[in-house]
């Protein structure tokens, strides 16, 4: 389409919007008025008109009317398409139309094997150089989009009239909507259904992709009750940038978010708010907005600018037969089923904001599974009565007898036996009661340890179904006390090393209650329980409590074995746990380096104090920029592993690989980083569990590994199943802020500034929600990323100020020979660079230089970005030729470092500035040739390189 015809176009469109709610008389005149002379002009706008007027859905499905309407000239009838070849495929049929073009069924026509398709065709003459731009850089990405319930995108290209076009995977399906109603699907049947849709959407954002066209026509369920999404990124790349949402037409009216309709930035929180219109009409009937097929375009705008109607209201006022649909239910039935949590899911998913609706579409599939498991969900917090229903409702059906807890638990043996020993000594404590009781409680207690995942070196066995059935039992028997805590404590032992801190918190305080030891070994087997209490009490970040609990420990194990140096050991391991969680970073250091010192004059110290101090240690000496000594320590604990006989593939390991793949990834070396990290998740994976707290902090490392190789997508995967298993398994709200500002920082490397931000927003929400003091060590580490990310995202002034009284409080809480002051100096440098200030930004650039020379090698990035940082300033002071020769500098260092191809592409992108100012117009060219792809790959199109880059090719004529 030229310029000519594209301008015509859209000021058709903006006639048509001020006229089509006028009554006829007054249309007339206005049509005068707006259109003059130009006939044309008027004949477009009264097509328009009377193609809004027919009964027809306008933007979704066949569209022949609004096409023709647009300048569309072909009718399906007599389409000279049928029967042509383009590329390997014939079109043989038309499924569909629209005013960019059409989609036709094709069969493969180059004999090489049969082949069914859908092709989507783009009319030339609705095309522009930028679309086909954006098309062959955007191909790649689709093609990238492997998933069970995603259309696979099979082919592409232009055809010999220049014509782009896709081929996907061809869908035999019902639309979502008609398939539940058909197969009249009940209520949960709906939300399992709907399940699949989230795991489709989800992915895609873990790919840094975003549908923007969300709607039933584009969720197909096929004959065996699969979902495959359709039409995957085609409206957005289609769109024309220079447009508005609502002029250009790339959106559905029905399922437009706020931000669509407003031209405003468009996130993942855009597909959010089309799932909850998606989810509405799934289980009420109706649309949110009261909008039908039959809703003019201007009124849909009306409408969708009020308030969505509450899922409940909409329910209770839909037609009998409609309600009949979802499982056979009345109106006044299905109202009352969709009140409390499901009604507030749908709520959340439309907020008007986007950046109160849901984080993530992870986070929306947690609430509905939540929902389908008859737990709290997190969009609304519930009372502790309404929490204490759902916790009924949901374990009535678990009242099996002990006889089945047997079958289950015998599954188990022979998998290992630890702690079986101690768990029959427990079972001693219960030697008054009869004999049949204690073989029961020895069988029980020796079963249950040999699960445990610490030991069981497999997962076969499903150790959190068998502790749920068994501490579901364990309340419904009737034993006696002590028989019942002894059971208690070991479950509570169990859940600890499955990662499952809450559960196992409540069980251990049960257990340990009014226990008093009579002999040295019960003193000792409750001092270990006493370790399991205060590790779990800390990491649900209840730290005097912990410390408590940990003194208690101690003063048993002094009391009782006070001339047995293992025990001493295991006295200063959990003090030092309990005191790093207490905030006490020195004291915990000077507890495990006794740990330690005491270990190396022993001939055979306990394995497991001396690897979990030398881990606990490694980990706090990398969060507080200790990171050469971190990566000391924790080589030391992994050649202590080796010299003790541990194996390659124990447990004890894991934690071991994961603070060496920390203290790597903080001195700069992310790529020795990734095999580490991998091998303990696969470590995880194999001898303990998938899910729970221990797995949810390993994804977290390998996203923050994956995004330093600049890998964002695959970094925002790995942090957003660590956030999704994290929320599942811990409450506590430091470990949920850390790893959604984790998810907030991918984001923000890849450009997504609104998403980083918000999330930002929602991880310093919980902190203060949980009241962290401002000067906690963590908590001044998430602001100083939000911080960040505000300066990226275009507010510098604001970022400035509040990241040097972030410095000013690391000055005075940290010392100036800290890593938080070094971190905090060299934001402050990136900041200036941004606000062009070399004034203020070479003052801080060299302070930076300074402070990270004692930190890290000289070899780290840091340093490279210094000369990065350097020549900007040069260049903003006018010194081309001095730029010109730092930035060459800072590239050759990155390519003698092997560095990523995307800080590569930037560097370059920022040298062809310094020759686009320095007129040498032919070697930017060339530089963006090289770059451009790169960025384009790697960023989104609003990162602020990939934004510079493109705006200089602009500059270029560089397409």
């Amino acid at each position: 389409m030229n310029n000519h015809a594209a301008e015509q176009r859209r000021h058709a469109l903006e006639i048509f919007d001020a006229v089509v709610d006028l009554a006829a008389s007054a249309r007339g005149n206005k049509l005068t008025e707006l259109c003059g002379d130009d006939a044309a002009l008027r004949a477009q706008v009264q097509a328009l008109l009377d193609a809004d007027a027919a009964a027809t859905e306008p933007f979704s499905g066949n569209a022949d009317v609004w096409g023709g309407a647009l300048g569309h000239e072909e009718s399906p009838q007599h389409d000279p398409m049928l029967g042509r070849s383009i590329g390997a495929w014939k079109i043989i049929d038309v499924i569909g139309r629209g005013g960019m073009g059409a989609v036709y069924a094709a069969e493969r026509s180059d004999g090489a094997y049969a082949q069914h398709a859908a092709l989507k065709l783009i009319r030339a003459s609705a095309d522009s150089q930028a679309a086909r731009e954006r098309f062959l850089r955007e191909r790649q990405i689709l093609a990238g989009l492997q998933h069970p319930n995603i259309a696979r995108l099979l082919d592409g290209g232009f055809s010999a009239e220049g014509e782009p076009y896709f081929v996907m995977e061809r869908i035999d399906g019902v639309a979502i909507d008609r398939w539940c109603d058909v197969h009249t699907l009940g209520l949960r049947e709906r939300i399992v259904l709907f399940l699949q849709v989230l795991d489709a959407v989800r992915y895609a954002h873990r790919n840094l992709v975003v549908h923007r066209d969300l709607k039933p026509s584009n969720l197909l369920v096929d004959t065996e009750g699969r979902v495959k999404l359709l039409d995957f990124g085609i409206a957005k790349q289609l769109a024309d940038a220079e447009a508005t949402a609502t002029l250009d037409r790339a959106l559905t009216f029905e399922y437009a978010s706020p931000e669509q309709l407003h031209d405003a930035p468009i996130t993942t929180a855009t597909d959010l708010w089309q799932l909850g219109v998606i989810l509405h009409r799934l289980l009420s009937g109706a649309h949110p907005f009261g909008l039908t097929r039959d809703t003019p375009v201007a009124s849909q705008l009306q409408q969708l600018e009020r308030e969505p109607e509450p899922l409940t209201r909409a329910a209770s006022s839909a037609p009998a037969e409609q309600a009949a649909l979802r499982g056979g239910l009345s109106p006044t039935a299905l109202s009352k089923a969709l009140r409390g949590s499901l009604a507030d899911i749908v709520q959340a998913c439309l907020r008007r904001n986007p950046e109160q609706r849901y984080a993530s579409a992870d986070a929306l599939a947690n609430d509905l599974k939540a929902w389908l498991d008859n737990r709290p969900i997190a969009a609304v917090p519930l009372s502790r009565m309404q929490r204490t229903r759902l916790w009924l409702r949901r374990n009535r059906a678990l009242a099996a007898s002990l006889a089945a807890i047997t079958v289950a638990l015998l599954a188990g043996t022979g998998v290992a036996l630890w702690q079986a020993r101690e768990a029959r000594t427990q079972a001693q404590i219960a030697q008054r009661e009869s004999d049949s009781a204690r073989t029961t409680l020895a069988f029980l207690t020796d079963t249950l340890a040999a699960a445990s995942p610490d030991q069981a070196m497999s997962t076969d066995v499903s150790v959190r179904q068998l502790l749920d059935q068994a501490r579901t039992q364990l309340d419904q028997k009737r034993l006696d006390p002590q028989v019942k805590q002894s059971v208690q404590r070991l479950l509570g032992r169990l859940y600890t090393s499955l990662g499952e801190p809450k559960t196992a918190a409540a069980l251990l305080e049960q257990g340990l209650r009014g226990v008093t030891p009579s002999s040295r070994e019960e003193a000792l087997l409750l001092a270990s329980d006493l370790d399991a209490y205060s590790s779990a009490l800390g990491t649900l970040e209840r730290g005097k409590a912990s410390l408590a609990i940990a003194q208690r420990a101690a003063t048993l194990r002094g009391r009782f074995a006070s001339d047995d140096p293992a025990q001493q050991l295991y006295i200063h391991d959990q003090l030092g746990i309990a005191y790093y969680r207490n905030g006490d970073n020195k004291q915990a250091e000077q507890e495990w380096l006794q740990v330690l010192a005491l270990a190396r004059s022993m001939k055979d110290p306990p394995r497991d104090v001396v690897i979990n101090s030398s881990q606990t240690l490694s980990s706090m000496l990398s969060f507080n920029g200790d990171y050469k000594r971190a990566l000391q320590i924790v080589d030391q604990g992994i050649a202590f592993a080796d010299r003790s006989g541990i194996p390659a593939d124990h447990p004890m390991r894991i934690n071991l690989l994961r603070s060496r793949a920390e203290a790597l990834l903080k001195l700069g070396d992310a790529r020795s980083a990734e095999p580490v990290i991998r091998r303990a998740i696969a470590l995880q994976r194999k001898t303990t569990s998938d899910t729970g707290n221990h797995m949810a902090t390993l994804q977290n490392t390998l996203g923050l590994v994956l995004n330093d190789l600049g890998r964002y997508r695959e970094g925002l995967q790995a942090i957003a199943q660590g956030e999704s298993i994290g929320s599942a398994a811990t409450p506590a709200p430091t470990e949920r802020a850390i790893s959604l500002m984790n998810l907030s920082g991918t984001n923000e490397n890849a450009g997504d500034y609104a998403a980083a931000l918000a999330l930002g927003k929602q991880a310093l929400a919980l902190l203060d929600a949980a009241g962290l003091s401002a000067d906690d060590p963590q908590r001044r580490m998430l602001e100083r990323n939000y911080v960040r990310s505000l300066g990226l995202a275009g507010q510098q002034a604001e970022a400035f100020k509040r990241m040097q009284a972030l410095r000013e409080r690391a000055r005075t809480l940290d010392g100036e020979d800290s890593a938080e002051y070094a971190l905090t100096t060299w934001q402050l440098v990136v900041i200036a660079r941004h606000l062009h200030d070399p004034a203020r930004g070479l003052p801080l650039l060299a302070e930076a230089r300074k402070r990270w020379s004692a930190l890290v090698p000289n070899t780290h990035p840091v340093f490279t970005h210094a000369l990065r940082a350097e020549a900007s300033f040069a260049r903003d002071s006018g010194d081309l030729a001095h730029a010109e020769t730092l930035q060459r500098e800072a590239i050759g260092k990155f390519e003698a470092a092997g560095a990523l191809p995307v800080d590569l592409a930037i560097a370059h992108e920022e040298l062809a500035g310094i020759l686009f100012d320095r007129d040498d117009k032919n070697g930017a060219r060339q530089l963006l040739e090289h770059a451009l792809p790169v960025l384009r790959e790697a960023l989104l199109p609003q990162e602020n390189s990939r934004a510079d880059a493109e705006s200089l090719a602009h500059k270029l004529g560089m397409r």
